[in-house]
């Protein structure tokens, strides 16, 4: 347990969101053992708010490891002394022997699996209101396809969980088999959720939203840009107007967030923290002791890579000695003397711009964002009418668009037919710090190895790298998965015991 851990010290109740708005989220999940459960309406949205509890864990969506997967990527590295996850982040690790980050993300995310599909199986036997019946059964889809999709980017073929069946925990299903149970899941709850939905909750935007980036992942262009266009034409989501004003507890619920995971102040998800320096001002203004967590901060890379006139620069990463920051009521050139690197990531810093609250400042997670499902769309656009990563300086003007808008919004001039390198531009600044898509993006264009092997080392918090496609593009599957099954679930390509 690290330092930081020891500090909070604190018990978490399972699902107890109870800010304005996520009270469906105060229900105590219920455990799935009682014999006279799944009778009532209550029962159902009980066990619903039960699927939620585990991604707001402190490895789940909430926590370290939706932060720390930014560090495979070029934007950032890991200040905190994680040695196994940081051997991955540098592609030297032979196994995953990672038993605090990624081990127990997994579980958290298989965890809302089973929830969710305990959901499906039941729910529909309960005889309730129609339509509270259908969003409960989309929403359940939804989580279930996207907690799937999180660990198969990470891992590829993945175990299908089967609550009729214990032996499906025990071997993996092919990458093909696997996303085609994600696209299962949302296409099923394309067909049940509606476009108004409560904050906490996704819906119709995000279910469309999140088939086009799991199309995108496939590399079917065509059903990418029809899942994104439906979001786009629907007129229920747009992009709000000030990038930086975006991730803020103010703006948090804006038609630009498909979903955010909620958040209540005082518990998890506690995304601010986690980035934030334990030492903003070094003793130059007062300041909070143990504030922050930095456990992940950003790379000269990013900082140096910003096109000229690019707000969201400022709104996310700020220089040691240069940089003017807003923290604990004051506003000056920010310090932070125990960073490795000379640059933060400040997207998060907002909660505690007028005075420190707590370790947990309740700001949603920004999961699914319309920004995003725009350069998706130009993305198809782009693949379908000769661009691409094979055809980088490709010019298509019909993906100017979507493409526009976001760059727009961003302060930088439109550019009438975006190459596929304007679009990895505008991807990677966008989506900076959420999530790890600057690796997964990499990784399925096929461009990771020529991106991260021609990089220079940053001092020793971002050595040298070399990724090898081949082994690489995915993660090592996590040891303990793989022991537990006593072998039947297996290593992947180019790692130790395959």
């Amino acid at each position: 347990m690290n330092i930081m851990k020891k500090y909070i010290q604190i018990t978490v109740m399972a699902v107890v969101l109870a800010s304005c708005g996520k009270e469906f989220l105060n229900k105590e999940p219920h455990e799935f053992t009682d014999a006279v459960f799944w009778k009532t309406a209550d029962q159902a949205e009980s066990a619903l708010a039960g699927v939620y509890t585990p991604l707001q864990g402190e490895e789940g969506l909430g926590g370290e490891e939706w932060c720390s997967i930014e560090s495979f990527s070029d934007n950032a590295y890991m200040n905190d002394n994680y040695s196994d996850y940081i051997a991955m982040s540098e592609f030297r690790a032979l196994q995953n022997n990672e038993g605090d980050l990624s081990r127990n993300s997994y579980v958290q995310y298989y965890q809302a699996i089973k929830r969710a599909t305990d959901v499906l199986t039941n729910v529909p036997t309960i005889t309730m209101d129609a339509a509270q019946q259908k969003r409960i059964l989309g929403e359940a889809n939804f989580l279930l396809a996207f907690s799937y999709y999180q660990l198969a980017a990470r891992y590829g073929g993945l175990p299908i969980y089967n609550s009729t069946d214990p032996s499906a925990a025990l071997t993996r299903k092919t990458e093909a088999e696997t996303w085609a149970v994600i696209e299962t899941g949302l296409k099923n709850a394309t067909t049940q959720l509606e476009w108004a939905h409560q904050e906490g909750r996704p819906g119709l935007g995000a279910a469309w939203g999140m088939l086009a980036k799991v199309y995108a992942h496939e590399g079917k262009w065509s059903e990418a840009k029809t899942a994104a266009e439906t979001v786009i034409s629907s007129g229920n989501h747009s992009l709000f107007a000030n990038y930086a004003q975006l991730f803020t507890i103010e703006h948090e619920n804006e038609s630009e967030i498909l979903w955010g995971l909620g958040a209540r102040f005082g518990s998890y998800p506690i995304t601010p923290i986690l980035m934030l320096p334990n030492d903003v001002w070094g003793g130059k203004h007062p300041d909070a002791v143990g504030a922050g967590w930095r456990l992940v901060s950003a790379t000269e890379a990013i900082y140096n890579a910003y096109q000229p006139g690019d707000l969201r620069k400022a709104a996310s990463v700020a220089k040691k000695g240069v940089d003017i920051v807003t923290f604990n009521g004051t506003t000056d050139t920010i310090v932070a003397p125990n960073n490795q690197s000379p640059v933060v990531c400040i997207k998060y810093m907002s909660p505690y711009a007028a005075a420190y609250t707590d370790w947990a400042a309740g700001l949603n997670v920004p999961a699914l964002r319309y920004a995003d499902i725009l350069l998706i769309d130009a993305e198809a656009i782009m693949n379908l009418n000769g661009g691409g990563p094979g055809n980088r300086t490709t010019g298509v003007s019909a993906a100017a668009v979507p493409f526009n808008l976001v760059r727009q919004r961003a302060g930088l001039a439109p550019i009438s037919a975006p190459t596929f390198n304007n679009l990895m531009y505008e991807r990677r600044m966008e989506l900076a710090f959420e999530g790890g898509d600057r690796h997964f993006d990499l990784v399925r264009w096929g461009l990771a190895a020529e991106v991260y092997n021609a990089l220079s080392a940053e001092g020793t918090y971002k050595p040298k790298r070399t990724f090898i496609a081949a082994t690489h593009r995915l993660l090592p599957y996590p040891q303990g998965e793989i022991d537990n099954s006593n072998g039947s679930i297996t290593q992947n390509p180019g790692y130790a015991g395959k």
